[in-house]
């Protein structure tokens, strides 16, 4: 009787051992078959500033997360710099590193002072995507478009002049899109 129930384990455990390692091999893709990439739009997790007007109100803080302000107003749920007179930055991360297309920049008031739009690979290397003068209406997006990247971006770094209106320029959201 025993010999019956451990052979009917034995044949169980192999059983069990075919259906995992078959379930293994299924899974790995073949030799030199590619992943079918997968676009992510995704918003910030976290954000760090030159500056900011108050806290938590027009804190860095408020630029994590999907646009909360559809209007051409000042509001603090979005970002302000303390002066609103000169250069500042804005630097954004993401919780997944992507092969970066597009960066949209939901901008709420005093729209213009965008200079510069550069993304930060996984090294900490920063690359320009965008230089210019932002002229788009306000509240509105900026979206800057660029050849897929070689690397792997999981920071956005804005760089905004505000001499250029002579006023602040406040952020409400920056959706980075790519490639994972």
């Amino acid at each position: 009787m025993q010999s019956k129930h451990l052979l009917t384990w034995l044949i169980l455990g192999g059983l069990l051992w075919l259906a995992t390692s078959c379930r293994i091999r299924d899974a790995a893709p073949e030799a030199g078959v590619m992943p079918t990439p997968v676009a992510l739009a995704q918003w910030a997790i976290s954000a760090e500033a030159s500056s900011q007007f108050g806290f938590p109100d027009w804190s860095p803080n408020r630029v994590i997360g999907e646009p909360q302000v559809s209007a051409c107003v000042d509001d603090p749920r979005a970002w302000a710099s303390a002066r609103g007179t000169g250069l500042e930055w804005l630097e954004l991360y993401y919780a997944e590193p992507v092969y970066a297309t597009e960066v949209r920049v939901y901008q709420t008031f005093g729209r213009g002072g965008m200079a510069r739009v550069l993304v930060v690979d996984e090294d900490g290397l920063a690359h320009l995507v965008w230089e210019g003068d932002d002229t788009g209406p306000c509240p509105g997006v900026l979206a800057v478009s660029f050849p897929r990247t070689a690397f792997r971006v999981q920071r956005v770094r804005l760089e905004i002049d505000e001499s250029r209106q002579g006023f602040w320029n406040q952020i409400d959201a920056v959706a980075l899109i790519g490639i994972k």
